[in-house]
């Protein structure tokens, strides 16, 4: 496999952060895939929320579309500008999307990959309703992630958040992509916050945060690896486990 950095750089450059799309469609991006499950980015482009404009949530499209080609998961993520917020809003493309990817792939699972802010002191949020999003699933999404050094216990950058921070609940006038799956779609779903240290590999120039800043490349591969397995996990497919050196990860594909 390539260097892990230079995949996921390759991967995000579909992505620009504040260009509008010339059209509705160009501004969602899609993979589809060949397993029951869905990787959402929706806030990898500039969006904009009660008329004020919201930045990028860098590489967390490039982190979609890289598991989505590891595992055969299907990938969903915001290409360009969006004069909305698919994470707030309840009627907007990128939900109508969502919805026929869902109903194509007779979907098992959506996890939601977001990007928290710098000054968060964790590096994983993992937000289930409190459980109601994906009841069958909670304790094992959490088994996974403790598996790749993410812990409730650690300290950061390794600390793993459980429905705290970032509960995927919303707001009272919110409706986030895992309420908007769980419970409208009925399928089970999950929230994924990394800090920018799990996930920038290097900011771009267009970026909408100050430059330099390059993220951990061991802690950006441990990432991959446990979205690899939460993948499995949810569409009961076993993934062996990739063998994780530096900045480069080695996924054992299964013949």
């Amino acid at each position: 496999m390539p260097d892990l950095s230079d995949r996921l750089m390759a991967l995000e450059a579909d992505v620009r952060y504040r260009e509008p799309a010339d059209d509705e469609r160009s501004r969602i991006g899609y993979l589809p895939g060949s397993a029951p499950v869905i990787l959402s980015a929706p806030h990898s482009a500039v969006h904009t929320r009660r008329g004020q404009a919201k930045e990028e949530e860098e590489f967390t499209a490039a982190l979609a579309c890289l598991v989505s080609d590891l595992t055969g998961a299907h990938a969903l993520y915001a290409r360009r500008r969006s004069p909305t917020d698919p994470n707030w809003y309840p009627d907007v493309p990128y939900k109508r999307r969502l919805q026929r990817v869902v109903e194509q792939a007779d979907a098992r699972f959506v996890f939601d990959i977001h990007g928290m802010a710098p000054d968060r002191a964790i590096g994983i949020a993992l937000g289930t309703m409190e459980g109601r999003s994906c009841p069958d699933h909670r304790d094992e999404i959490v088994r996974q992630l403790e598996a790749c050094g993410f812990r409730t216990d650690a300290p950061f950058p390794d600390r793993l958040d459980v429905d705290e921070t970032f509960t995927a609940q919303g707001l009272r006038e919110q409706e986030t992509v895992t309420a908007f799956a769980s419970q409208r779609l009925g399928v089970p779903a999950a929230q994924i916050e990394l800090h920018p240290l799990l996930r920038v590999v290097e900011r771009r120039e267009d970026a909408s945060l100050p430059r330099p800043y390059h993220g951990d490349p061991e802690r950006i591969a441990r990432v991959v690896e446990a979205l690899v397995l939460l993948f499995g996990s949810v569409a009961d497919i076993p993934v062996p486990r990739s063998t994780v050196a530096g900045s480069r990860t080695v996924v054992q594909e299964s013949a």
